[in-house]
């Protein structure tokens, strides 16, 4: 069961009668991922519940069927329910700006018992989103992050309900970050809890930052056993590991999440893929310096943004000759970036060994283990 099939089990009962949960989180991270420009305002001027919304994209002819996650489907069963139909979308925002690598959306959905949830998107199939991603290793603060904040504070002198707020991939950063370094009023006493749904984590400065760490005890974090994602990072958050009916990567997308119940089905362990590349990823991360990690960040992005596509899928759709712009924009890599490039690469190499040495060793005791117990 996923949360498509989860709405048609629950969808009859209202909030009053069941309380919001964590699949109810997924639901709304991922609602927002929807096309919603000339539908819901970012100021009060135009507003939609739910079935309203519905209604008005498809007459609008929005098509977001290309996306592995495509909001649609959810939105249309949802608009369908007693219990999301009459939900309230408002204050949607939705900036790119690829000069400040920014790529930031996010609404409001208010819900009929006045608990209000503040819901950030993930990353989109741009460049900028991508590449703002990637800056998250070395940056203390990105614009999508300072928009986060802005946006949390905003809702709060708004609205007098709780606050819950979600999201899902780079969204749920945008969440615990919104959350914990919004006003610290509306951060003790407005927001209830947050959630990140196999968002990434931070660097070391603001994993240590005692805004963070006060909301740590309010924060919860998804992710699937064969997470990528969500382990990048830093978080210190404790980790709610659940299953996932794809593999690899493709767990990232939340059509793929298993609902149990009104929750999801908690998975036993996480898969070994994970473990590997968690260690390696945090050896080779943690080896770097800031300066080392925004050459290498900016070396990838000025190869991908000289094939001139804007997104992830023009590439993908003239792969020749993006492949040709890429290969010649790496071609006038400096040398001594290029020295310094793959220096780091060795680094991740050997990262990768060390991890894949250790987690044979850990499998390796653990059956030795087993079979004495036996």
């Amino acid at each position: 069961m996923n949360m498509l099939d989860y709405i048609d089990w629950r969808g009859d009962l209202t909030f009053d009668q069941s309380a919001f949960n964590e699949v109810d989180n997924l639901i709304f991270s991922t609602l927002v991922y929807l096309k919603m420009d000339g539908l819901v305002s970012e100021d009060d001027s135009q507003s939609l519940t739910l079935k309203a919304l519905c209604e008005r994209y498809v007459e609008a002819g929005y098509d977001q069927s290309f996306m592995s996650n495509d909001p649609f489907p959810l939105l249309k069963k949802a608009a369908a329910s007693p219990r999301f139909r009459d939900v309230t979308v408002r204050w949607f925002v939705n900036k790119i700006d690829p000069d400040q690598q920014l790529q930031f959306a996010a609404a409001t959905y208010v819900l009929p018992n006045d608990l209000v949830i503040v819901s950030f998107r993930g990353t989109d199939n741009t460049l900028v989103g991508w590449h703002e991603d990637c800056n998250f290793s070395f940056l203390t603060e990105t614009p999508g992050q300072n928009e986060a904040v802005g946006y949390v504070n905003r809702v709060a002198a708004k609205t007098s309900g709780r606050l819950i707020v979600v999201g899902h991939s780079k969204g749920g950063n945008f969440a615990i970050y919104g959350a914990a370094f919004c006003d610290a009023a509306v951060s003790r006493d407005r927001i209830d809890r947050v959630y990140s749904n196999d968002g990434p984590g931070f660097n070391s400065a603001i994993a240590e930052a005692p805004e963070y760490l006060a909301v740590l005890d309010k924060t919860v974090k998804i992710i699937p056993d064969s997470s990528l994602v969500g382990i990048l990072l830093d978080s210190k958050v404790q980790r709610r590991v659940i299953r996932s009916d794809a593999k690899g990567l493709l767990q990232h997308n939340p059509y793929t999440w298993c609902v149990l119940g009104a929750g999801f089905e908690s998975a036993d362990e996480r898969a070994a893929s994970s473990l590997v590349m968690d260690d390696a990823l945090s050896e080779w991360i943690g080896s770097l310096s800031g300066e080392d990690k925004r050459i290498l960040v900016n070396a990838i992005f000025e190869a991908l943004e000289a094939t001139g596509a804007k997104t992830l899928r023009e590439i993908s759709e003239n792969k020749w000759d993006s492949y040709s712009a890429i290969l010649k924009a790496v071609m006038q890599i400096d040398q001594n970036s290029k020295s310094d490039i793959r220096e780091m690469l060795k680094k991740l190499l050997l990262s990768g060994k060390e991890a894949v040495k250790s987690e044979t060793t850990r499998q390796a005791e653990a059956k030795k283990k087993a079979k004495s117990a036996t």
